[in-house]
């Protein structure tokens, strides 16, 4: 996995050459035909519409089989992994790891998205990010990592994008564990720019095979893997192609030495006149680009979604040393300072949850409503998930870092102890460090976030002209977004911090223009926004959908979580804000912008008493032992 870079040159923004930002002609927005989306279901269109506005997905609204297949991914993590995940699941025991690979196979857990023809489940998106989750209870992100990409970057270029044969060929092995799958994307010079490959293909004298030269690096599941699919240039057309292992030409080298993952195969791959049969091609030629991002937008969807059962882990064991621990004769459990960070953890992973069924839960509801009985259906999946790009990135990005805070206030908790190897925290830091780097580092999601936003804006697909029109309108109305019910504070926060990105990514554009793209520590700082405006929407409408539920159930940690995440980062949106314009205009905002700024600022500056909300969520978690969210 740490091969899983998208070339940012995939979503390149169009815009007015005027640089003159969003403007509406005859012909559309910035010379972009209109189209009436408004019946389309996409992504991007949480910036446009009000918090509460649409249902979201959540835990709460899980399924009798969904709330089984929880429970089964949990506890075979928990029973089956969790005892290994300190000793045996580090010594890269390829035995033992097949063994576990097989014993996941027989539940079912491997062919989440392939079609019982082939021996897979065929779960829905949303079955899949519950598996994604409860794998994490195991402890071992190393293991984690082995199904992760055998279930998503390994196969679904496969699944996707591959013809009948092939799907027969290797699918129901994938399904079973009987083949380890894996997936060979950056090489030395192709890491985060990923299509520029130096990895070719030449097709044979007798047209039977492709000559394939070249070499990947930081190949996941390498070792063991029996299947790869490959990434390379033919013809000088980006492509991917499927290579097993054994095949002429094809060796696998040592293992790298990493400062985390112990327990998880990386090695690097080279490719020496290898005759790789022409039929093994996924697609045609030059269409290499669906089977490689299509599989990595997923697969950072993934990783956000795993951190959620290693970070109710964490508060776990915390909170257990925490009571045994004693100083100044009583448990330090007892301590503000040390009840304060597990509500911090307790936020971060109620607002993580939060975010992430909400954007798989829009997703599964877009590829529900195309035709399973069309031949392309499986390709029209995969292009689907596209539409969500911002979103699996805000997920990947919040996700990797969110489980870095609350595994560093899980440490501190620890103390020295937290230091020592013997103690799970040691492990946990250093294998979450290399969460911000694969699946596309998270400077290359925010870009990707960004530039998907621009691209959306620019050709009138989430109404990115009117909303600016709409903008005008709420920041001479008092800033009333119309929304009438609970936590109205905390929605009219969030409502301001969509404005505050509107303004910026407007401003932006009649700047830079088409050179937008370029602008790579502006685009950072819209994406810091849109993190929190999208978080901030899911966690509030989850909340707001629940009022009832969480009352019934005596649930009072998820109404707190969400006006202490919309306090404590609403604040910093006008910081992200002020860069962007400080850049646009050397210092010198104009008298409107700044009049209009002024106004969103008082409405992100909430008077929240956060100290004595997160003393409630912190008494709660140190009482129910760890994560104190009952959702089901």
């Amino acid at each position: 996995m740490l091969n899983k870079h998208e070339s940012v040159e995939k979503e390149k923004p169009q815009s007015n050459s005027k640089k003159n930002g969003v403007v509406k002609n005859g012909n559309g927005v910035n010379g972009h035909t209109l189209m009436d989306f408004s019946k389309i279901k996409t992504g991007g269109k949480f910036l446009t519409n009000v918090v509460g506005s649409e249902k979201v997905f959540c835990k709460e609204l899980f399924s009798e089989e969904e709330k089984m297949i929880y429970e089964a991914m949990k506890d075979f993590a928990t029973n089956e992994l969790l005892p290994l995940s300190q000793n045996e699941l580090n010594k890269k025991d390829e035995k033992l790891i097949r063994k576990l690979v097989e014993q996941m196979g027989e539940l079912g857990f491997l062919g989440i998205d392939v079609p019982e023809k082939y021996g897979g489940s065929e779960m829905t998106k949303t079955g899949m990010c519950i598996l994604a989750e409860g794998i994490s209870f195991c402890g071992s992100p190393s293991f984690c990592t082995v199904w992760n990409v055998q279930t998503s970057i390994g196969s679904l270029g496969i699944i996707w994008y591959g013809n009948d044969e092939q799907k027969k060929k290797w699918l129901p092995g994938i399904c079973s564990g009987e083949k380890i799958a894996a997936f060979g994307l950056t090489e030395p010079e192709a890491g985060s720019d990923a299509t520029n490959s130096k990895t070719t293909g030449v097709l044979s004298d007798d047209g039977k095979h492709y000559i394939v030269n070249g070499q990947k690096i930081f190949i996941s599941n390498g070792a063991w893997a029996d299947t790869f699919i490959v990434a390379l240039k033919i013809d000088g057309k980006f492509s991917s192609i499927v290579v097993e292992k054994g095949t002429p030409g094809f060796d696998i080298g040592k293992e790298e030495k990493k400062m985390g993952m112990e327990g998880s195969s990386t090695v690097p791959l080279y490719f020496t006149d290898c005759k790789v049969p022409v039929e093994n091609l996924l697609g045609n030629v030059g269409d290499g680009a669906g089977p490689a991002f299509c599989g990595l937008n997923i697969g950072r969807f993934k990783l956000g979604a795993s951190a959620i059962g290693g970070m109710m882990l964490g508060m776990q064991h915390a909170v257990e040393y925490a009571k045994s621990r004693k100083a100044f004769g009583q448990s330090i459990s007892d301590f503000g300072s040390i009840q304060d960070k597990l509500a911090t953890s307790a936020i971060l992973t109620y607002t993580l949850d939060s975010t992430c069924y909400s954007v798989i839960g829009k997703q599964t509801e877009a590829i529900n409503e195309l035709d399973k009985n069309d031949p392309e259906y499986y390709v029209k999946q995969g292009n689907t998930t596209e539409q969500y790009i911002a979103e699996n990135s805000i997920v990947k990005v919040y996700g990797s870092e969110a489980a870095e805070e609350l595994i560093d206030h899980c440490f501190q908790i620890y103390g020295g102890y937290g230091f020592i190897e013997e103690y799970p925290m040691a492990q946990a830091y250093r294998d979450n460090r290399i969460n911000k780097i694969w699946e596309g580092t998270n400077e290359i999601n925010r870009m990707l976030c960004g530039r998907a936003m621009i691209t959306k804006a620019l050709s009138g697909e989430i109404g990115f002209k009117e909303y600016l029109e709409k903008v005008d309108v709420y920041c001479n109305n008092g800033l009333d977004s119309g929304y009438e019910g609970d936590l109205k504070t905390e929605v009219e926060c969030v409502e301001a911090a969509k404005a505050v990105y509107a303004i910026c990514l407007n401003e932006s554009l009649s700047k830079h223009g088409q050179d937008i793209g370029t602008e790579q520590v502006i685009i950072e700082n819209l994406a810091n926004i849109l993190i929190y405006a999208y978080v901030g929407d899911s966690t509030l409408s989850r909340v707001i959908q629940n009022k009832d539920l969480y009352v019934q159930k005596n649930q009072v940690v998820p109404e707190l979580c969400a006006k202490v995440y919309t306090a404590e980062q609403g604040i910093r949106v006008m910081e992200y804000a002020n860069k962007i314009l400080n850049s646009i205009y050397d210092g010198e905002i104009p008298k409107e912008l700044e009049s209009k700024f002024a106004k969103l600022s008082k409405r992100l500056s909430l008077s929240t008493d956060t100290i004595g909300l997160k003393k409630i969520i912190g008494e709660k978690v140190v009482e129910a032992g760890g994560y104190p969210v009952q959702s089901f």
